[in-house]
């Protein structure tokens, strides 16, 4: 087992010292602490997605100071969570006293993955909609003209979790080109997804 540890903070001119004090205190090894600059919001956090995908195994524990250093957005927290969780790997947020190993800890667990469920089931839905929405206008349902909001979140949520673009395109019913170039923010709807990040966090 290995102790990883996360630490993110927004601008160039942030500092990391306070986080990577924790992470240290903790015990995590200075060559095991991931270090990255990049907004929450932003779908583009190279570090944390390589540490996610490449890096953790079964066993492994991620230290992180607050939940909010995997995203400003609360359902990819959930779905962050819940797919480490099945993967083995433990999660402890400091400042949040929350421990994945820990019987507690498991159940806050078991509660994000029935919340995580929840959000799953209500993608589905709104994707099963959006198709019999496109159809009833004559569109074919897998080539969206263009990309709504709520259909970049989820296909960058899914892609967050490692998810091919396949894998993606068969979730959210939009092409696999058109997931790909979501990720390289070429659609129509990445202006309205950049406008709907800057409206105020629900609590």
């Amino acid at each position: 087992m290995t102790l990883y540890g996360y630490a993110r903070v927004s601008t160039e001119e942030q500092s990391l010292e306070r986080q990577l004090d924790a992470l240290r205190t903790r015990g995590v090894a200075a060559e095991d602490i991931h270090q990255e600059r990049a907004s929450g919001a932003s779908e583009r956090r190279p570090v944390l997605d390589r540490l996610l995908a490449d890096v953790l195994t079964a066993g492994d524990t991620l230290v992180i100071t607050d939940l909010d250093r995997l995203s400003r957005r609360t359902a990819r927290i959930i779905l962050t969570l819940d797919d480490l969780a099945s993967r083995g790997v433990t999660v402890e947020s400091l400042y949040e006293n929350v421990d994945t190993s820990t019987a507690d800890g498991l159940f806050s667990v078991t509660i994000l993955g029935a919340l995580a469920q929840r959000e799953r089931d209500r993608i589905r839905e709104r994707t099963r909609a959006g198709l019999e929405a496109a159809r009833a206008r004559g569109r074919h349902p897998g080539r969206p003209v263009a990309v709504t909001p709520e259909q970049y979140e989820t296909v960058l949520m899914l892609r967050d979790l490692g998810k091919s673009y396949r894998q993606v395109a068969a979730a959210t019913g939009v092409s696999a080109s058109t997931v790909s170039r979501i990720c390289r923010e070429e659609t129509p709807g990445h202006e309205r997804y950049r406008q709907g990040q800057q409206a105020p966090l629900q609590q």
